[in-house]
């Protein structure tokens, strides 16, 4: 009997992960074709343990050749083309091909969902549809060099949105390190491009490997170029060539010019929460936090209507619980902000940044042993990389208790006692100093592995005065700073600013006030911005009286826009408000872009307030906050 499905794989180099890709496969499909492009690990063996049909062809930089070679291998009456690093669920396979079945040959192909994990422990998902299964009749082919696409020998295919999603491991950063998939990628469409010029799809591609390569404003031209050449809208990429475009303008802080692209897609797309959510971040990167959380709670109370994701899935529920969070966190909402940042780790378990937050959001009312308790009974730290993650993010916030008690469930032991070192380090002073053991072992083993940096070496020699804390710092490329701190600074190299801040935060963090006095002195070596930026620091940590005597040694010019809001809250606490008020209209001389201070400033004003409103209304046209405040002067 003829096999019904058949998948299709061309690969090269991929033992670690194509048994778990084929696994996957394994009784959901009727028979596996692997084509090799050129290995020289044991992916060719692996391959062979699930199937006899396992070819060599020569790579030509062409992945639609390759896979139309794998095809005319395959038996099924449908092909489902997939890649080593992506994977099905079983059921969802199984309910797709009887989908199939049932539809018989009303269709030629099908777009599936492909859900790519990125990041370093998959903490960000995107989603992309492409064509990857199609009829075994010769009637379909893949065209392109690159992404390439389905298309037909004669009349445009038929194609129908199966219910089949792949998940995707191929985006994780060591994986695209170690495939040196950029210089591949860019290599083949370059090459492409030479004979489409004027081809959407092929400057799109461009487009995106140059984003990958990190290249925000040549990728932004690429994407401009790309979509003026497009023929319809209705192009499979268009929306993720203007979510690009979106992204791109953002990270230029081009935000006008992304707002009037969001509005567009909105009209084109409006069941998108991708295109909404960026108008939210843009609102919350100008500090509009009111219009950012009414964009937010628009897609986090509507999620039936926001059901058709453009690029990013995290954009349809984490990342606006996320936003959330940080918004009621700066204004002081502890119980919001927990409950949104809770809502988000339920979207993505693997995001460390909201595990860290929910943790610090918790040691403001629980003991140490009550949020590790929690932690464990929800398994929320799932694996030794995350758990190494929270540690060490907590040792430099200053926090020595919980990363004590999460270092002895880590499977490699040997870093315990350099997290038990380190713990030590925050909580003893220098009369102590003769508990703390220090080997050069471990020393070294603790900054490769990331928990020590220079500012925690420092403080160690301050209060132990070891010579194998001194021989390690002397052996690096901050010897100059061991020299001005501890010894006799011979004017050859001075020490950076950043240096100096970073080591002084440390000590401040780890509440090591007579090595902060002594760090104090030392700001003659530096321009007199120095002030100003000791001010932020101290502030950020919570010693707010502290830092309201620095800013008052600083030049007004060298406050940044973080230490004027700094200065009109202390104000504010003080029931200073008139001074707060001054403060707030200098501030938006300085910073017109700066939507906080415009707010500050309506808010605190007793009197007429058309000057300031004529001038935020000027610069923020679309501001629901202005509007409301706007009906309510009359």
């Amino acid at each position: 009997m003829k096999p019904f499905m058949s998948a299709c794989l061309i690969v090269k180099n991929e033992e670690d992960m194509l048994r778990k890709c084929l696994q996957s496969l394994q009784g959901g499909v009727d028979e596996i074709v692997v084509v090799d492009t050129g290995s020289t690990d044991a992916t060719k063996e692996i391959a062979k343990e699930f199937t006899d049909k396992v070819y060599d062809f020569e790579w030509i930089s062409d992945f639609a050749t390759a896979r139309n070679f794998a095809a005319s291998k395959a038996s099924g009456e449908w092909i489902l083309t997939i890649d080593a690093d992506e994977c099905v669920d079983e059921e969802n396979l199984k309910v797709a091909i009887e989908e199939i079945q049932l539809q018989k040959d009303r269709y030629d192909a099908y777009v599936v969902n492909i859900m790519s994990f990125v990041g370093e422990h998959g903490e960000r998902t995107t989603v992309n549809k492409m064509g990857r299964i199609y009829k075994n009749d010769g009637t379909i082919y893949f065209k392109g060099a690159l992404h390439e696409q389905i298309v037909a020998v004669e009349a445009k295919p038929n194609i129908a949105q199966s219910c089949l999603v792949l998940y995707h491991y191929g985006y994780l950063s060591h994986i695209v390190e170690k495939q040196n998939k950029k210089d591949r990628n860019l290599k083949i469409v370059t090459k492409n491009l030479r004979s489409k010029k004027n081809d959407g799809f092929s400057l799109f591609n461009y487009g995106q490997e140059l984003r990958r390569q990190g290249k925000t404003k040549q990728a932004l031209n690429k994407f401009v170029e790309a979509y003026k050449c497009k023929k319809s809208v209705d192009e499979g990429w268009i929306r993720t060539c203007l979510y690009f475009i979106i992204e791109s303008l953002v990270e230029l802080k081009r935000f006008e010019d992304a707002l009037k692209i969001i509005k567009d897609t909105e009209t084109l797309w409006p069941e998108s929460p991708d295109f909404i959510c960026w108008k939210g971040d843009i609102y919350y990167l100008q500090n509009r936090y009111e219009d950012a959380k009414i964009v937010f709670e628009t897609i986090v109370t509507n999620q039936e209507k926001y059901n058709d994701v453009a690029y990013q899935f995290d954009r349809k529920t984490f990342i606006p619980h996320e936003r959330l969070g940080r918004i009621y966190e700066i204004e002081k909402n502890d119980e919001r902000a927990l409950q949104h940042y809770i809502e988000a780790l339920n979207e993505n378990a693997s995001s460390i940044n909201v595990i860290m937050k929910v943790i610090q959001m918790l040691s403001k009312y629980h003991s140490a042993e009550e949020i590790y308790e929690f932690l464990v009974q929800q398994n929320i730290l799932k694996t030794d990389v995350i758990r190494l993650e929270i540690i060490k993010y907590l040792l430099s916030a200053g926090l020595p208790d919980l990363p004590v008690l999460l270092a002895r469930d880590l499977k490699e032991t040997v870093l315990v006692k350099i997290i038990e070192l380190k713990a030590s380090l925050i909580t003893i002073q220098s009369s102590e100093a003769e508990s703390i053991d220090v080997k050069r072992t471990d020393l070294l083993l603790g900054i490769q592995r990331g928990i020590f940096d220079l500012g925690d070496l420092c403080i160690l020699y301050e209060i132990t005065e070891s010579i194998h804390v001194q021989e390690v710092i002397q052996c690096s490329d901050f010897k100059h700073v061991f020299e001005m701190l501890f010894g006799e600074l011979d004017g050859s190299k001075k020490i950076k600013r950043d240096e100096y801040l970073a080591i002084l935060e440390k000590a401040i963090r780890y509440n090591k006030s007579e090595f902060v006095e002594r760090l104090i002195t030392y700001t003659n070596m530096f321009h007199q911005d120095i002030h100003a930026k000791i001010a932020d620091v101290f502030y950020d940590i919570g010693y707010e009286d502290i830092a309201l005597e620095f800013y008052q040694l600083s030049d007004e010019n060298h406050i940044s826009k973080q230490g004027y809001e700094n200065i009109i809250e202390w104000l504010i606490a003080q029931n200073n408000k008139e001074e707060a008020q001054r403060i707030a209209l200098q501030a938006i001389e300085l910073f017109k872009t700066d939507f906080r201070f415009y707010k500050y400033s309506l808010e605190m004003a007793e009197g007429n307030i058309e000057g300031v409103m004529s001038k935020a209304v000027k610069a923020f046209p679309d501001s629901d906050w202005l509007k409301g405040k706007l009906l309510l002067s009359f």
